[in-house]
């Protein structure tokens, strides 16, 4: 998922979550309608999260209503008189009114998360909420007021949250229909709907924490989540002003009548799609892979087995594979042990190999980074210093702060001027090895006695952060805050070292593979 998906749901979030047409419904179907490969381990836990941002928006809403209930419920509790003020009385209903759907998500949460894959059926629920819209209208006679609800008026309403947890069934359509059928009024029904939203999203925000921390790659994820519940937030704040103005004098047909349109839409592009020929077959040169249709259309009882190897450059890829593999069924990824007799591995790599005869497909592109531990004062470097520094011919880092003084923070060398220059460098069979070697000059780097030789992107990362001499390479997307990146300047310029990342192949690839190389794309490049 990419930032600019994230802001686009965001706001799509917050728009939908307080107008009765489901917003749950519309951050399944955008993605479908759309084509975004999002990978099927970040659906719901998004999902559930930037809903947070909308919890946020009606707290803010409606605090002075929110404090009123808290000081009165406790103030009940501590008197022993826990239903004797209207405010007590509205937090007990609230609670009450959560069960239901408290329990439905407890023990419906598989079935609620395939749904969350399932455009089709979340088209059906819509209708479902079109019913209940419209239903809510027909019968409901509209005379009653908040200070008139009872402990079943708080049930009824309860019960009709719970069939909301299923994408396409609108949690404000479902209670505020819950409400006008025990005859409230709309704005009534509105407030209490929006109230009794808070616990049910704040409790469904902790149960998908472990859904969050299963997600591949964490770190990357959590700001691209941060954005979409910032959008959220904002657009539901303005959203439920909006509404309660709204229905004071306007009915839910329209709302219905919106349902009804989008389910349609969604069953007849989902029919179109699945008459259409599969454009995944097509020969994997780089933008024919890009034209793969994914998520996989292809029948689960198609089976295929694809040998992998990875170079131990592309170590930080490897939770982008599994999550990848996983959500295609049909598919045995083979990274480790014995490769089929009848399967030649296909091969992801940095960088274009040497004499290259096997068919490739560009999945992406990487940069190589000079790193050094963050306590060591380095800023910079000049490139005309790299090559000695990388050779040995500097040997400590006085003498490379000699050689250029102004590339050090001042007054910060002292722990580390007379400590020998410890370079990690790759074995040359590694990729990332390569990348330095053409980079730099025609000739390989010259390795002097006292380098390390590191295999993997994650122990030269281990290396650098527990070395305050030490100065290695690493690839960008594997940087995090354990190491520095020192900048390489080429007189004015910085230099940047970008390869593509390959997957090369002495074969055709079959439809899965193709769906899988689409899917790491979008992982890498959304």
């Amino acid at each position: 998922m990419s930032l600019i998906q994230s802001l686009i749901l965001g706001i799509i979030q917050g728009f939908t979550e307080f107008l009765p047409i489901s917003s749950s419904a519309h951050l399944v179907l955008v993605p479908f309608l759309f084509n975004w490969a999002i990978p099927e381990n970040q659906v719901f836990p998004f999902d559930v999260l930037v809903q947070l941002g909308t919890l946020a928006a009606v707290i803010l809403y409606f605090w002075k209503d929110l404090w009123k209930i808290i000081k009165a419920f406790v103030t009940g509790l501590i008197r022993r008189q826990p239903f004797a003020e209207e405010d007590a009385r509205m937090g007990w209903y609230l609670l009450l009114a959560t069960l239901p759907a408290g329990f439905a998500g407890i023990f419906l949460k598989e079935r609620v998360e395939a749904a969350f894959n399932n455009p089709r059926l979340t088209a059906f629920f819509l209708f479902v909420t079109a019913v209940f819209l419209v239903g809510a209208e027909f019968f409901g006679r509209r005379s009653r007021q908040l200070d008139k609800m009872t402990w079943k008026d708080a049930l009824w309403v309860g019960v009709f949250q719970a069939f909301s947890i299923f994408p396409g069934v609108s949690r404000s359509g479902s209670t505020i229909a819950g409400g006008m059928t025990r005859n409230f009024k709309r704005p009534a029904a509105a407030r209490f709907a929006f109230l009794m939203s808070i616990p049910i999203m704040l409790a469904a925000g902790i149960f998908s924490l472990p859904d969050l921390f299963a997600v591949p790659d964490l770190p990357a994820f959590l700001p691209i989540v941060l954005v979409g519940f910032i959008a959220a937030g904002v657009v539901g704040y303005l959203s439920i002003r909006w509404l309660l103005s709204f229905l004071v004098k306007r009915s839910l047909i329209i709302f219905a009548v919106y349902c009804i349109l989008l389910g349609s839409a969604v069953l007849i592009i989902s029919g179109i799609r699945q008459t259409s020929p599969n454009v995944a077959g097509t020969a994997p040169g780089a933008p024919a892979a890009e034209s793969a249709e994914y998520p996989p259309q292809t029948p689960i009882s198609i089976q295929e087995t694809l040998p992998l190897e990875i170079s131990p450059a592309l170590d930080w890829l490897r939770p982008r594979i599994s999550g990848c593999a996983d959500a295609i069924p049909g598919l045995a990824l083979v990274t480790e042990g014995t490769v089929p007799a009848n399967g030649e591995p296909m091969q992801l790599s940095w960088g274009e190999p040497p004499n290259l005869k096997r068919k490739a497909v560009i999945i992406g592109e990487d940069d190589l980074v000079f790193t050094v531990n963050p306590r060591n004062p380095l800023r910079e470097l000049p490139l005309a210093l790299l090559q000695p520094l990388l050779s040995g011919e500097l040997n400590s880092w006085g003498e490379v702060q000699v050689a250029c003084p102004e590339c050090f923070s001042a007054g910060q060398l002292d722990e580390l001027v007379d400590q020998p220059v410890e370079v990690l460098l790759y074995p040359s069979n590694v990729d990332a090895r390569r990348v330095m070697d053409e980079a730099l000059s025609s000739a390989p780097v010259r390795t002097n006695a006292s380098s390390v030789l590191v295999p993997s992107a994650e122990m030269m990362k281990q290396e650098v952060s527990s070395a305050l001499n030490a100065f290695g390479t690493l690839p960008s997307r594997a940087v995090d805050e354990t190491v520095k990146v020192i900048p390489i300047q080429n007189g004015a310029e910085t230099l940047k070292i970008t390869r593509p990342l390959l997957a090369t192949s002495a074969a055709e690839a079959q439809p899965l593979t193709l769906q899988f190389l689409t899917c790491l794309q979008a992982a890498i490049t959304p």
